[in-house]
């Protein structure tokens, strides 16, 4: 037998009014902002969802709406850090002004912005992604947007040298030279770093300097 009483229509949801879509982006911003400060301060191992929320002052399902995974919460992170240590690279750079070779400026500025606390975390979360797949991807991916910025800073700093047909390979050294001491450093005493850096600026300027 057919029913013939029509059913009422669902009614869909009404989308967010600017109020609502404002205080959506606040709660995000805190819920980032206070993963990165317990990351770079606490570390990976303590950057729980669950202090992160009582950080960030907000409810538990504010916090799945916007970061359903700890990996997609851990990945948010990402472009702050490197906002942070784009800030380090700066503040390091105007330190060493006085430092007339562009190519001992370069690695120095490099290397003193590496020992900095966001500068290891994002390292750090690296060194984790190694066993944990959803970390990985994700990882994968936020550092792929965050490498335009990154790439820019790096370039600024090897100016001098641009159209050098050895640069984009010198960069990419460095920069992974500079990985490679920020966590050995974690137990390498300061003399024998120091000695490294020099090293690599002789390795590098031996590279630039020389004729086409």
């Amino acid at each position: 037998m057919i029913d013939s009483k029509k059913r009422p229509a669902r009614r869909r949801p009404s989308p967010p009014g600017p109020a609502e879509q404002a205080q959506h982006a606040t709660a995000k911003h805190r819920i980032v902002a206070a993963a990165v400060d317990i990351l770079v301060t606490e570390g990976v191992a303590r950057t729980s969802t669950l202090k992160v929320q009582q950080r960030a002052g907000v409810s538990r399902g504010a916090l799945l709406h916007h970061f359903p995974t700890h990996a997609v919460l851990l990945s948010a992170t990402v472009a702050e850090l490197v906002r942070q240590n784009e800030a380090a690279v700066r503040e390091s750079l105007e330190r060493l002004s006085g430092t007339a070779d562009p190519v001992e400026r370069a690695v120095r500025v490099l290397s003193l912005a590496s020992i900095r606390p966001s500068f290891m975390a994002e390292l750090e979360l690296w060194a984790v992604a190694r066993t944990d797949a959803d970390l990985r991807a994700a990882l994968s991916r936020a550092e792929r947007d965050a490498k335009k910025d990154s790439d820019r800073v790096l370039l600024a700093l090897f100016a001098p040298f641009a159209g050098h047909p050895a640069l984009p390979q010198v960069v990419a050294m460095t920069n992974e030279f500079v990985r490679g001491l920020a966590l050995s450093s974690v137990l390498r005493s300061p003399v024998r770093r120091q000695q490294l850096v020099a090293q690599w600026i002789h390795v590098v300027k031996t590279i630039l300097e020389a004729r086409e």
